[in-house]
């Protein structure tokens, strides 16, 4: 008889998340921790993604803080390095981490956009190539992207009431560039049993602006006429990071609420 199999348990994964101290990275990282994996949340500064890491833990479960600054080679070998001497392996990524515009859109610079660029971008790309090399020592793992609805279509400003402070040029650049990202490490990757897919999301209600206009506008827009909670966030990425999407590679996994079925 065969012994029932839990195809989402985490159990035994080691799991990075960067950019986990906020937003969806804390939802994400909870989830993963209740799904039994080894959590490492990262965070520039490690005093602030160990205290993140205590709070997700308090319930239970296995969460660690670890240093990150994507814009460091340095670091990004080191933490790679630390993971591995410290838990032996890697089996899931979660490109989560970005940095956010200091400025509005209308004013960024040049000295702006290499900063977001190196992190948001160059940054990515050279974590993910360095634990893929883990991962390939160790027969296979697991990459998963954090995408947005904004590198599929393009901002409705019409939903706030300040554009000028709200549309970016570089943010559906970044992101559309992830889907194709993702694509493409899909199918470079497969032959060492290396999945990854991406999570293209759109608005969580609790980091959305203290304004009863724009949230209002933003569920009309909505087909499902709400704005995504913590729970929302929590069942994709245990899917992406379980033996559930066992045979899924090169997807981008779109929870938006239908905001782009229109």
């Amino acid at each position: 008889m065969n012994e029932k199999r839990d195809l989402f348990s985490l159990d035994g994964k080691v799991i990075i998340v960067t950019g986990g101290t906020r937003k969806y990275g804390y939802h994400m990282c909870g989830a993963l921790v209740e799904a039994g994996g080894t959590v490492i949340l990262t965070s520039r500064e490690k005093a602030r993604a160990q205290a993140i890491a205590d709070e997700i833990g308090r319930e239970g479960g296995r969460i660690l803080g670890y240093e990150l600054s994507l814009e460091d080679d340095e670091s990004i070998d080191r933490l790679v390095a630390d993971v591995i001497s410290d838990h032996g392996k890697i089996d899931v990524l979660v490109n989560n981490a970005r940095h956010i515009p200091r400025m509005p859109g209308a004013d960024i610079n040049r000295m702006e956009l290499d900063l977001l660029f190196t992190v948001n971008c160059s940054g990515v790309i050279l974590l993910t190539r360095s634990v893929a090399e883990e991962m390939k020592k160790t027969g296979g793992g697991n990459i998963i992207n954090i995408g947005s609805i904004y590198g599929m279509v393009g901002q409705d400003l019409g939903i706030y009431d300040d554009p000028e402070k709200n549309y970016s040029w570089d943010y559906p650049f970044q992101k559309g560039g992830m889907i194709a990202y993702t694509k493409q490490v899909a199918t470079v990757l497969a032959r060492f049993n290396i999945r990854c897919n991406c999570l293209s999301l759109a608005g969580l209600l609790e980091t959305a602006p203290d304004d009863p206009v724009f949230l209002q506008r933003y569920c009309e827009k909505t087909p499902l006429r709400r704005m995504a909670n913590a729970d929302d966030v929590k069942g994709p990425i245990v899917f992406l990071a379980s033996d559930a999407s066992s045979y899924m590679t090169g997807a981008n996994l779109v929870i938006d609420g239908g905001w782009t079925a229109w």
